[in-house]
């Protein structure tokens, strides 16, 4: 992708993001008592085009690279934490089949309006063969944007036959499925993300064509450039730390507004007027600048080595997974410092500085930033690791 380009897709797209603002805004308080982002604000990110920002561009997309994929989910999340995340999940999934599945799967997804997706790349699910396509059950958590969603991407275990050829893990595949097709359960009932609505999803022995089917995790590309080399788990990886960079930014945002206005108690004095404070401030805005930089740094190595076409190292794997872990508890501590100087009044719903804090602890339990990605760091620089298989390079075009 030429500099150009990016610069003018950037543009575009955080432009998309300012005109949603007011909308987004405007509506948070009815995705928190919905339990799902509403559908004002699903209207402004699907009209705005932000869904289809890493769509390949020949299907109508942005087609844009991690870096600037991290700015824009960074920039909605600082907004809002429930359409940042919902955001998030949409593009991916959306580029996801986009890029992987079958021609015939494509041109039926990407007609007309573009598709809204969601879901879970679990293998939660059995498939098992049937002439032209397979024949899914399972039950997914986590699926968020689910409510709002025409497409539903996921991920299921195909049945071996009863006489297995040799032994061995079972073969995965992806399936996008319409989401007329998926039964969803209301169990979304939580403290963070609550605006996400990543409920429960079942199907139950729904019949998927071969054509609205790719392997996982490791597909090859059908189209677009090197955003599509990436293997699985790097793919994700713009969304989950800048989702964490938006929401620590958005809460410093409003501390700052806060601090000048809220008055202790025993010193009587303004918060804002306070060394403490300004010196915690200070370290807090060094600590997000720093994680924001390592973050640029570990995505711009990532994509330099794509778009050279050389496969992700074991190194380079351990980085990525350590950053986006690292940077999603950098954001946790920045988001807490905030909310413990909010006082009282950050209690309250009508305060931003409780959903912060609420939906960033909810994203540090996410598979993507768990603190075994230390322990994986540590055996790689030992020379003990061994590549997982959902980190493996994907095969070529």
């Amino acid at each position: 992708m030429t500099e150009p380009r990016r610069s003018s897709e950037r543009a575009t797209l955080l432009a998309a993001v300012e005109r949603a603002r007011d909308t987004v805004l405007a509506h948070a308080d009815e995705a928190e008592r919905r339990r799902t982002l509403a559908p004002a604000t699903v209207d402004a990110l699907r009209s705005s085009g932000l869904f289809a920002m890493a769509v390949p561009h020949v299907l109508g997309g942005a087609e844009c690279d991690p870096l600037t994929q991290l700015e824009i989910f960074e920039a909605m999340t600082r907004i809002d934490t429930s359409a940042g995340w919902c955001l998030m999940i949409g593009a991916i999934t959306s580029a996801m089949a986009g890029g992987y599945l079958p021609d015939a799967g494509a041109a039926r997804v990407f007609e007309g309006a573009a598709p809204i997706c969601a879901g879970l790349q679990q293998p939660a699910g059995v498939a098992r063969r049937e002439a032209g396509g397979y024949v899914i059950s399972g039950r997914w958590p986590f699926g968020s944007g689910v409510r709002h969603a025409t497409w539903v991407l996921t991920c299921a275990a195909v049945e071996p036959p009863e006489a297995p050829s040799e032994p061995g893990p079972p073969e995965l595949i992806s399936f996008v499925i319409p989401a007329r097709e998926v039964e969803i359960e209301d169990t979304w009932d939580v403290s963070g993300l609550r605006g996400s609505g990543s409920d429960h999803y079942r199907l139950n022995g729904v019949f998927i064509p071969e054509e609205l089917t790719f392997p996982f995790p490791a597909a090859a590309p059908r189209r677009g450039g090197a955003l599509f080399a990436l293997p699985f788990i790097a793919f994700t990886t713009s969304g989950h730390v800048g989702f964490a960079l938006g929401a620590a930014r958005g809460a410093l945002d409003e501390i700052v507004r806060v601090a000048p206005h809220r008055v202790r108690l025993w010193t009587q004095v303004q918060v804002g007027a306070h060394a403490a404070f300004q010196m915690d401030l200070g370290r807090a805005e060094a600590r997000l600048g720093a994680a924001r930089a390592y973050a640029i740094e570990v995505m711009g190595a990532m994509w330099d080595r794509v778009r050279a076409g050389e496969a992700l190292s074991l190194d380079a794997w351990a980085t990525i997974r350590l950053a986006t872990t690292y940077i999603t508890e950098v954001a946790a501590e920045v988001i807490s410092f905030a909310y413990r100087a909010g006082g009282g009044g950050a209690l309250y719903s009508s305060s931003p500085l409780q959903r912060y804090f609420r939906d960033i602890h909810a994203a540090t339990q996410h598979i993507a930033a768990t603190d075994d990605a230390y322990e994986f760091a540590g055996r790689v620089r030992l020379g003990l690791a061994a590549l997982h298989p959902v980190l493996a390079p994907r095969p070529a075009a």
